[in-house]
C-alpha cells in the first residue's frame, strides 16, 4: 500500500490536461477497475431505462472518464497545498456567503460526485468546514484519508460518532455530510431514485430537531473550460419545520441529471433492494 500511495503522489506530477478528460487513458485504467465499472453499467442502464441507447452509451462513457480524472482529483485534493490548488485548478465557489448569515449550525448536503474529495478539499480552503465520513476497513489507509481531509477541513467524524457532529452543527458550525448510498434498511425508508425504488436514511430529520440547523446542498460540476463549479444553496422546508429527506433526494437527483457522468455510480446504490446478486 506505500507503494501504491507513493505511485500516486508522483503521478501527481502529470500535466492537468494530460489525465483531464483523457480517452486513452481512461482505457488503461478501466480493466483494472473491471468490477467498479460493471456496477456503474447496472446502475446506469437502471436509472436511465427510459432514454436510448446512445444516451446511455454517452454518460458511461462519460462516468469512465471522471472514474481515471478521480484518481488525479482525489491525489490532489489529499497531497497537495493550497497555493498549488489555486494555482493549477481552475475553480469557483458561488454563494459561500450563505454558511455566515447567522448562528445556526449548517448541515451541507453533497452528492457522491467522482471529484467530491477535491470539492471538499476546495470549500475548506474558503470556509471553516467539518466533516462526517465512513471508515475505512484499512488503518494505513484510513490514515491517510485522515490526514489528507484535514488539508481542508477543520476535523472530521465518522458516520457513527453522531454525538460529536451534532455538537458541531449545535455550536454553530458548517459540516459535510453525503447520504445519497445505500446505508442498509436500518433507519432508512423507501424512496424513488430515478424512477426505481432505493432505501433512503431519515438521519436528517432527527439532526435537523436536534440541533435546529439549515440545510444547505452543495453542487459541483466542471464546464467545458475545465472549470470546476462549487455551488450552495439554502434549501428551505416546504411548510414544515425540517428539510425531509425525500425533498433532499429529489434536489440529488436534479443535480445528478444536470451532470450525470461525473456522478459515483460505482456505488451498488441498489443492493438493498434488488439484492446483491443484481450486480453479478
Amino acid at each position: 500500500m506505500r507503494l501504491v500511495i507513493f505511485i500516486w503522489k508522483t503521478i501527481l506530477y502529470l500535466p492537468r490536461n494530460f489525465y483531464f478528460k483523457n480517452r486513452a487513458l481512461s482505457k488503461i485504467v478501466l480493466p483494472l477497475l473491471r468490477q467498479r465499472h460493471r456496477v456503474a453499467k447496472k446502475n446506469i442502464e437502471l436509472c436511465f431505462a427510459n432514454e436510448n441507447k446512445n444516451t446511455i452509451s454517452e454518460i458511461l462513457k462519460n462516468s469512465e472518464l471522471s472514474l481515471t480524472q478521480a484518481i488525479f482529483d482525489t491525489g490532489i485534493a489529499w497531497f497537495w497545498d493550497d497555493d498549488k490548488i489555486n494555482k493549477i485548478v481552475k475553480h469557483k465557489i458561488h454563494n459561500i456567503e450563505i454558511l455566515n448569515q447567522n448562528s445556526l449550525g449548517n448541515l451541507i448536503i453533497f452528492k457522491h460526485s467522482l471529484h467530491l474529495e477535491l470539492d471538499a478539499r476546495i470549500l475548506g480552503m474558503h470556509s471553516e468546514i467539518y466533516g462526517v465520513g465512513r471508515k475505512n476497513n484499512s488503518n494505513y489507509l484510513e490514515q491517510v484519508i485522515k490526514k489528507g481531509r484535514l488539508r481542508g477541513l477543520k476535523d472530521t467524524a465518522s458516520n457513527k460518532e453522531v454525538k460529536k457532529f451534532i455538537k458541531w452543527l449545535k455550536n454553530g458550525k458548517s459540516v459535510l455530510y453525503a447520504i445519497d448510498q445505500d446505508y442498509g434498511k436500518k433507519q432508512s425508508l423507501i424512496r424513488k431514485f430515478f424512477g426505481a425504488d432505493v432505501y433512503v436514511i431519515s438521519v436528517t430529520d432527527k439532526i435537523q430537531a436536534i440541533t435546529k440547523c439549515n440545510i444547505i446542498f452543495m453542487n459541483s460540476f466542471y464546464d467545458e473550460d475545465n472549470m470546476l463549479h462549487i455551488s450552495l444553496e439554502l434549501v428551505k422546508p416546504k411548510g414544515k419545520k425540517i428539510v425531509s429527506s425525500s425533498e433532499i433526494h429529489s434536489i440529488i437527483e436534479d443535480s445528478i441529471r444536470a451532470n450525470p457522468g461525473e456522478y459515483l455510480w460505482h456505488h451498488r446504490r441498489f443492493k438493498s433492494v434488488l439484492g446483491k446478486s443484481f450486480y453479478k
